[in-house]
């Protein structure tokens, strides 16, 4: 797989706590590259998180995760969010993944599933697994790289929506 752009990126975010979902998740959508954004509240070796390249939340208490990540092979750079300001823009986010040659950037701590066209980076939060905060139900989302399209699943693996991001 070496030199092989992924071409599905499984994008979870804020489970806080709750055993099964990130997991069950990731049985039914798995990609190449599977990313869970933080605030999971689990010992960063749990079991839960095994299948998932993973990021520190504000809640999460274990040192090992690191604050950021970017993966070369998808042009994704993904981070919780805190440290970003992303309640407020997406402005800092995009310049960070910038920074790294990133087409993606990827983030939580919202609970709100989004996903948008900051000065030419694909700014796309998953929601919140577990406690939704926008107008959907709980969400993760799977990101086509191929053919930049996003979709947005609830709980029960549904379609909530597909995103094309060259249309943003």
């Amino acid at each position: 797989m070496r030199g092989r752009i992924p071409i599905r990126i499984l994008i979870i975010s804020d489970n806080h706590g709750e055993q099964g979902i990130s997991y069950d998740a990731y049985g039914r959508n798995a990609g190449e590259l599977n990313v869970h954004l933080g605030d999971s509240e689990f010992h960063y070796d749990d079991t839960e998180m095994s299948h998932f390249n993973r990021v520190k939340g504000n809640v999460d208490g274990d040192t090992r995760y690191p604050v950021e990540e970017y993966n070369d092979e998808s042009k994704a750079f993904y981070t919780h969010g805190h440290f970003y300001d992303i309640k407020k823009t997406r402005q800092i986010l995009a310049e960070r993944a910038r920074e790294y040659g990133a087409k993606y950037a990827f983030y939580g701590h919202s609970h709100i599933a989004k996903a948008e066209n900051v000065d030419g980076i694909y700014c796309i939060n998953p929601g919140s697994i577990s406690e939704s905060k926008g107008q959907w139900p709980e969400s993760y989302a799977v990101l086509d790289t191929e053919n930049d399209i996003v979709s947005f699943y609830d709980r029960s693996h549904q379609i909530l929506e597909e995103v094309s991001l060259t249309k943003l």
